[in-house]
């Protein structure tokens, strides 16, 4: 029982250590809730001309997809989910680099202090391209293009999309509203918006 306690408390240190950061919402998901489809990856796999396709060492082709992702989703437990609110105007704007940066540093944040406190090896995971989000002044990716370290190491982190992961599911079971505008032509300039990230923890 005091171990179960103590697990509970470190989970809840991890949300609280998310909010901390910037998360507007931090939760505690089983990871067996987590949706993983096919079909969500292969939107990342070329065959739709996404601007990002093989940029990064965090997108498609270069990430390990939904294969892999089960086997560590099967070694896991909880999982954390971070949630970051805007507004539908900044969404579509160029304040959305900067809340896209905060979102890839928040889930590195969580990911280390995972480690640290003895879930090893745990898996941050966020959105948006590292190459457009932290090196878009490079011309390449230096780990796709050279295999050396990656610049921005500390907080760059694979998309989400490239994985397959079903993120309106992980809204859902965070027990967060999934409704969120489609694009910049939305009239509703002054909703709330959101992006999220998920720290697999083992």
């Amino acid at each position: 029982m005091a171990n179960k306690l103590r697990s509970k408390q470190q989970l809840e240190q991890l949300t609280q250590k998310a909010k901390r950061l910037g998360a507007n919402a931090s939760a505690i998901i089983s990871s067996k809730e987590i949706q993983v489809k096919d079909k969500l990856a292969a939107l990342c796999n070329g065959e739709y001309a996404c601007p990002n396709y093989g940029l990064a060492a965090s997108c498609p082709p270069n990430v390990e997809g939904p294969i892999e992702f089960r086997k560590w989703q099967a070694k896991s437990e909880y999982s954390i989910t971070v949630k970051i609110e805007l507004l539908t105007s900044v969404m579509f704007s160029n304040e959305q680099k900067g809340v896209m940066q905060l979102l890839h540093q928040i889930v590195a944040a969580i990911e280390q202090k995972a480690i640290e406190i003895g879930f090893k090896k745990s898996k941050a995971f966020a959105g948006g391209s590292c190459k457009k989000l932290f090196c878009d002044d490079q011309e390449k990716c230096c780990v796709v293009a050279e295999n050396k370290p990656c610049r921005h190491i500390k907080f760059a982190r694979p998309s989400m999309s490239g994985f397959g992961i079903d993120v309106t599911q992980l809204m859902k079971s965070s027990g967060w509203s999934c409704q969120k505008a489609d694009n910049a032509n939305s009239s509703e300039k002054d909703a709330i918006s959101w992006v999220a990230g998920l720290i697999m923890l083992a």
